[in-house]
């Protein structure tokens, strides 16, 4: 909510930079509110936290909220809008805005899916403990749609934000 009503503070004229941090679906694991998951979802407010399967169910429902939550930040701000079946339309190249998702370290073993092995997890020096999501979307990208097998890392996208700014970052930073 505070994101969504900074960004409508922010002048059309002038460049700007949010970041938001979600906190899901990181420990402790909980469940989120159920307006934020589908129709049906099992309820897990009385699930045990040491029950793998029930660790599962929250973290899939935190990873669907926060879906639910950045998609709600994308139409609020005007960068995106909800389909009558409630499905996002976000068309990227017919924005002035560039939006970066990153996870920030690893799966947690109760999250991690095959084909990974869960004793490879976050904390483990292994492909499941040092994956993590980056997408980058919006009118720079040049091809979009693809998936890139390179590894990067958080420092990487200083690069990226200083492009954005108009900054060549190994000039401006010895």
């Amino acid at each position: 909510d505070r994101a969504v009503r900074w960004v409508r503070q922010q002048s059309k004229d002038r460049p700007w930079m949010l970041s938001v941090g979600y906190s899901a679906i990181h420990t402790p694991l909980q469940p989120p509110p159920t307006s934020l998951l589908p129709a049906g979802s099992e309820d897990g407010g009385g699930f045990d936290s040491k029950d793998l399967h029930q660790q599962r169910v929250l973290t899939n429902q935190m990873i669907e909220a926060m879906d639910r939550e950045i998609g709600r930040l994308l139409v609020e701000t005007g960068l995106a809008r909800r389909r009558a079946d409630g499905s996002l339309d976000y068309r990227p190249a017919d924005t002035n805005t560039v939006v970066v998702v990153m996870g920030d370290n690893g799966t947690y073993a109760p999250s991690v899916k095959a084909p990974f092995n869960p004793t490879r997890a976050k904390g483990f020096p292994y492909q499941t403990g040092v994956w993590v999501p980056l997408i980058v979307a919006g009118p720079v990208v040049k091809e979009p749609d693809r998936d890139v097998p390179h590894m990067v890392n958080s420092a990487d996208l200083y690069s990226l934000f200083g492009e954005l700014a108009g900054i060549d970052v190994r000039q401006a930073v010895p």
